[in-house]
């Protein structure tokens, strides 16, 4: 059997990055000479992209969108990356499925560079034949095109796929990429992914590698019909 190629959504489903998007923030934010921003006003946001959680995060200190979205960016990739943020049983759980064979990337929308550097501080990256932020494609997530690409660098171009994450942008990538889309129920936009996009869910990552063996078993036997 060929397994499919794993393709990891990064914040909110392998981190709680949240408190470190916080904590850029916050940089930025006091600067201004605005508050402190807290990670709770942060993690509904993170599903929405970027720019949307610097401009609604930073509120009446906000100023134009392009600077403060670089500003975030470098006050991010300024700091250091803590382990703490890794999401129980990630780790156990990447081990068990690279033993089990399976190849897995990073599709995410944050960009490449920054995606790179916290997996490396994380001690993450080498799970990761490729890894694929939102600058990376032509297009970010929902478009298909991060997808595809990650497929590609992994030397799996036109192999069958499964897309993990926890939003309806997920969701809708991995629809539009013609992927089973599992969810990570504890995520941050768990809430809004339609029933009828999940073709798998999980709330402990130990159950993990289980229902991605079940997975890739049934995308097996409906590939050979």
């Amino acid at each position: 059997m060929r397994l499919p190629a794993l393709l990891f959504d990064l914040d909110g489903t392998l981190v709680d990055s949240a408190a470190d998007i916080a904590r850029a923030l916050s940089i930025v934010s006091q600067s201004r000479g605005g508050p402190i921003i807290d990670p709770a006003v942060v993690r509904p946001l993170v599903s929405l992209g970027a720019a949307v959680v610097v401009r609604r995060a930073l509120g009446a200190v906000a100023g134009d969108e392009i600077d403060d979205l670089a500003r975030f960016r470098q006050a991010l990739g300024s700091l250091a990356p803590d382990k703490t943020i890794i999401f129980d049983g990630v780790n156990a759980t990447l081990t068990a499925l690279a033993d089990a064979g399976f190849s897995m990337a990073i599709v995410t929308n944050k960009p490449e560079a920054l995606s790179r550097h916290l997996l490396r501080g994380l001690a993450l990256d080498h799970f990761f034949a490729a890894i694929v932020g939102g600058d990376s494609a032509k297009l970010p997530k929902p478009d298909r095109s991060p997808l595809d690409l990650a497929r590609q660098q992994m030397g799996m171009a036109g192999d069958a796929g499964v897309m993990i994450g926890d939003s309806s942008v997920d969701a809708a990538a991995a629809r539009a990429g013609g992927v089973p889309f599992v969810l990570y129920e504890r995520g941050y936009g768990a809430k809004e992914c339609a029933t009828g996009d999940i073709a798998r869910r999980f709330d402990h990552f130990a159950d993990l590698p289980r229902i991605l063996t079940e997975l890739s078993i049934e995308i097996d036997r409906a590939a050979s019909r």
